[in-house]
């Protein structure tokens, strides 16, 4: 299921409908649910442009792979990846590799060097690029790299195919204006930018109208919404995500609503008692601890420590006695003691996670 409104028109789009030859697509995604959210508009584009999605089982004629930058060995994933396609295509010159996502923001020309045989290299602000980039790769037959430096447009106007019929994701931002230490995120997505709450409603409304029951609203940091709009005639407004959850609940059909990520510095009460009182929000909440240690969270630039995020934990347990609560907990932080760490094991136990999502920081240093 598609979106049939897109911000290209077709000479933008580069290839259009019908005229890709037949070609066939698969995308390769890592990382976040950010990522997972821009391959289905990649695949949105590729779908609009004539493309096939290639069958399961079966070698396609452009693979793009959307990559992710923060997690570990990132790097090696990616060019391990990319190196088993080359006998693939040296049968067929024809075939066409595109590198996008927050490693081709990074890395920008690093990429062909280390892989000459990839055809296009888009970064995280030029999805709506790729179309172009192949037929531009395919006819002057040379590589394509187009790294744009900020955001020209909100991607969620372009056209998106879903792998669910019935959930789907809605980015409400983009970019974030923390500087955690260990998070490369803010130099990849950039700065915040909010989208206008009337087009975010619009985009779930467009989405219940074709059968989606539930959406999951997108950000790096969905409670700081409403500060950053890009529109500078909007006015700034702190309460302005949990009035996002409010008319979320007005929109008739749409029965479940969730939400990623909130961060604990900025998470307010409002936000609660939204989630309490709106039937369709659900009682789950992905609360980012990273660190129990107050050093370590010092350390990490997390302005909040750990007794204030406990507070958050109880008031939102006091609200909703059955939320289910998840987080995120680094350990191995450069400079984190077994105090810090032991710090960390009894935040976890006063928390009572229902999940936990935890990662070893691994050091680029090895002595």
């Amino acid at each position: 299921m598609r979106s049939v409104t897109s911000a290209l028109t077709q000479d933008e789009a580069g290839d259009k409908p019908g005229t890709a030859g037949g070609r066939t697509y698969q995308v390769r995604t890592y990382g976040c649910q950010m990522n997972v959210h821009d391959s289905e508009r990649l695949a949105g584009l590729l779908d609009a442009a004539g493309y096939r999605r290639a069958p399961d089982g079966t070698d396609a004629d452009v693979v793009v792979f959307n990559t992710c930058a923060v997690r570990e060995n990132a790097d090696n994933k990616l060019y391990g990846n990319i190196s088993h396609l080359v006998p693939r295509k040296q049968a067929n010159p024809d075939m066409q590799i595109a590198v996008g996502g927050c490693l081709a923001q990074k890395d920008r020309d690093t990429v062909l060097q280390k892989a000459p045989w990839v055809d296009v290299v888009f970064g995280t602000h030029n999805i709506g690029s790729l179309p172009a980039l192949l037929m531009r790769a395919r006819h002057n037959r040379e590589a394509q790299v187009e790294i744009a430096e900020s955001l020209r447009e909100f991607p969620s106007t372009l056209p998106a195919t879903r792998d669910s019929a019935y959930a789907a994701w809605v980015s409400i931002s983009v970019g974030c204006n923390n500087t955690c230490t260990f998070c490369i995120v803010p130099a990849l997505r950039g700065k915040e930018l909010d989208r206008r709450p009337q087009d975010i409603l619009a985009e779930v409304r467009s989405l219940v109208d074709q059968g989606v029951l539930e959406v999951t609203l997108l950000g790096q940091n969905v409670n700081a919404y409403g500060v950053f709009f890009a529109d500078q005639e909007t006015p700034r407004d702190r309460g302005a995500f949990a009035s996002l959850l409010r008319a979320c609940g007005r929109i008739d059909g749409l029965e479940r609503v969730r939400f990623t990520s909130p961060h604990p510095a900025e998470f307010t009460d409002d936000v609660i008692e939204a989630m309490a009182t709106t039937p369709n929000v659900c009682p789950a909440l992905h609360m980012p601890l990273q660190s129990g240690s107050d050093r370590v969270l010092k350390l990490m630039r997390r302005s909040y420590r750990a007794e204030k995020y406990l507070g958050i934990l109880d008031r939102a347990r006091a609200a909703m006695p059955h939320a289910a609560i998840t987080t995120d907990i680094i350990v191995g932080f450069p400079g984190e003691t077994e105090d810090d760490f032991a710090a960390t094991l009894d935040v976890v136990r006063r928390a009572r996670f229902a999940a936990a999502f935890t990662f070893q920081y691994l050091s680029l240093i090895h002595i």
